[in-house]
């Protein structure tokens, strides 16, 4: 069950990574994008947070609709409980978004191959990057831009935005990612939050938390994905969290990939960019270190549901403590 009072916008894409008209297997023409993304994505002005949701790996639609409403209610409710550990969030009215896409195969349940090949084509033919480009772009000439604060890292306002992935879902956002980043003109301001702002970059990516991320462990090191770590329109680390007990991105990913997955064990490269933490408890305070790009978080002893044939807790991370890491970002970005 989720709590009806949290509303999550959504848009699906077809198995090519093209936009699709709600209910419907019609391709939504890329000149009629924007006016599209107007009406399902229609920014409102008391918005201060925007975060955007991909989910992963053999998800239905309508399981990837309750997913990220669980997720988001979990958001709320810790909000509402313990306010207190977002100090710099004066004021929170957040908006919702999540993508849809077919995440599974008629091959049950041994898909793993499949899925991953098909995330690739989608992200090889551009439409994955264009629409999810399309999507922050949207976002970025609508919202309120976060102006510089005074020379401590605090006080920028305006509208946040924040990234979730899970599973392949992350590779879609990463792929996003660098297709805005290639589109955007120079100029405009940026946010004292982080250390990575960029004077090419008009607005910023304020947080991208990728749960259980389905990428090689040494991604980074890597094109594109290394990408990631140049000037950007990401104003912040890559956070990650991994567990042991996530055997699809142990087991499978092995068998498929001849490495563990990001989400089983971590991001292993570049070193001289990561760092480790542990899923803090809800009542706990991050502290992230603000001269590293990658962050992997150490959920190994809370992501543990789940059978070992099905993937074991790839899915395991729909817990009050997420939602905490994920506040505790849209906090630091502040």
């Amino acid at each position: 069950m989720t709590d009806t009072n949290t509303h999550v916008d959504l848009i699906d894409l077809d198995a090519d990574g093209q936009l699709l008209y709600p209910g419907t297997r019609t391709v939504v023409p890329r000149e009629a994008i924007p006016g599209f993304l107007e009406t399902r994505l229609r920014l409102r002005e008391e918005t201060t947070d925007i975060f955007l949701h991909v989910h992963g790996w053999r998800t239905s639609p309508s399981d990837a609709e309750d997913k990220a409403h669980t997720l988001f209610a979990l958001v709320d409710l810790m909000r509402a409980q313990q306010a207190h550990a977002y100090p710099r969030i004066r004021s929170f009215r957040p908006q919702y978004v999540g993508v849809r896409w077919p995440s599974a195969d008629k091959r049950l349940p041994l898909d793993y191959s499949a899925i991953r090949d098909r995330t690739l084509t989608m992200s090889q033919s551009g439409q994955v990057a264009r629409v999810l480009g399309a999507v922050l772009g949207y976002f970025n000439t609508h919202r309120e831009l976060p102006e510089p604060g005074p020379d401590v890292l605090a006080g920028a306002y305006g509208q946040y935005l924040h990234c979730v992935g899970h599973s392949f879902g992350s590779r879609f956002l990463l792929h996003g990612i660098l297709e805005a980043t290639a589109r955007l003109a120079e100029g405009g301001p940026d946010t004292l939050a982080w250390n990575w702002p960029h004077p090419s970059y008009p607005w910023t990516l304020d947080s991208l938390t990728l749960f259980q991320a389905a990428l090689p462990a040494d991604s980074f090191a890597h094109p594109p994905y290394a990408g990631i770590l140049n000037a950007s329109v990401l104003n912040a680390p890559v956070v990650m969290t991994y567990s042991p007990s996530d055997t699809a991105l142990g087991f499978y990913h092995r068998r498929s990939e001849q490495q563990d997955g990001i989400g089983h064990l971590g991001a292993t490269a570049p070193a001289e960019h990561l760092a480790r933490l542990p899923l803090h408890d809800i009542g706990t305070l991050y502290t992230f270190p603000r001269d590293k790009r990658l962050i992997n978080i150490d959920a190994s002893h809370l992501y543990v549901k789940g059978l070992r044939m099905t993937g074991g807790a790839h899915s395991d991370f729909y817990h009050p403590e997420s939602a905490h890491l994920l506040l505790s970002l849209a906090n630091a970005a502040r």
